[in-house]
C-alpha cells in the first residue's frame, strides 16, 4: 500500500468510536519508510453549521460527498497499518489553505 502526503485516508485512532477521514500530513520520506509505523493526519468532519476559525472547508473536488471541514488545530498520530479506503487527494487550492491555517494556528 502506497500512502502519499495530502491523500485522505480512513482509520480509527485511539479515542474514536468509529472510522474517520484524515488528511495525511507526513512527508513522503516518513510515509515510504517501513520502520516508521505512524504518520501525522488532520481529522475531517462533516460540516454542521458554520466552519470554525481553525477549520478549512473541503468539498466534492476533494472527494467528499458533502460539505466537510479539516480541523487544523490538532495533528493526530495515526498507525499506518490501520489506514484504509483512500478517498483521493486534497486539491492544490485546499492544500494551500491548510498550509496557511497551520502556520496561523501553530504560529510558524
Amino acid at each position: 500500500m502506497i500512502i502519499r502526503q495530502w491523500e485522505i485516508w480512513k482509520c480509527r485512532p485511539a479515542g474514536f468510536s468509529r472510522d474517520h477521514w484524515f488528511v495525511i500530513m507526513s512527508g513522503q520520506e516518513r510515509l515510504n519508510n517501513l520502520q516508521r509505523l505512524q504518520v501525522n493526519g488532520l481529522a475531517c468532519y462533516k460540516l454542521q453549521g458554520d466552519a470554525k476559525k481553525l477549520d478549512v472547508r473541503l468539498n466534492g473536488a476533494d472527494g467528499f460527498d458533502g460539505p466537510t471541514v479539516c480541523q487544523c488545530d490538532f495533528i493526530f498520530a495515526l498507525d499506518k497499518a490501520t489506514l484504509h479506503s483512500c478517498l483521493g487527494s486534497v486539491t492544490w487550492e485546499r492544500q494551500q489553505a491548510i498550509k496557511s491555517k497551520l502556520k496561523e494556528v501553530f504560529r510558524l
